[in-house]
């Protein structure tokens, strides 16, 4: 199984010089993409900032947020829950990424989290502090 961050996610949703690479990846499978529930708040203020700073035309930050909605609708885009699984996950991997000094963000670890929880084998994310822990959990990245 393939866990997307919202550091990928957003990709798929908002032109982006790599976005291409992670179209790609799941074009032609069937393989859903499995995130966290929290992914659909980043992915909402993602959108908005990309539209404020231009990114994306105006109007497009909320047709792209409507269309990650229809993908979850359709069964396309799996949500994980945040709950006391998630937590506990989050719990064993605090040691060991306090240990090395990562300096990781709750929400990133929230992600990591979730990916553990569910027994992904693979991460798809660009962020460079959630790819350490992400390591760290024995999780295999994508972009590699």
């Amino acid at each position: 199984m393939m866990y997307w961050d919202t550091s990928a996610v957003v990709k798929l949703y908002a032109r982006e010089q790599d976005s291409g690479y992670f179209l790609n990846l799941i074009a032609g499978t069937d393989e859903q993409v499995v995130t966290s529930a929290i992914a659909s708040m980043e992915l909402f203020c993602a959108l908005e900032r990309k539209e404020r700073s231009g990114d994306i035309k105006p109007g497009g930050a909320g047709t792209a947020f409507d269309q990650f909605l229809n993908d979850i609708r359709r069964g396309r885009i799996i949500e994980i829950p945040y709950g006391h699984y998630v937590i506990q996950e989050a719990r064993k991997l605090i040691e060991p990424v306090s240990r090395r000094r990562i300096l990781i963000r709750t929400l990133d670890m929230i992600h990591i989290a979730s990916a553990v929880a569910v027994k992904a084998t693979w991460v798809v994310a660009t962020d460079s502090r959630l790819r350490q822990v992400a390591s760290l959990a024995n999780l295999k990245l994508f972009p590699d």
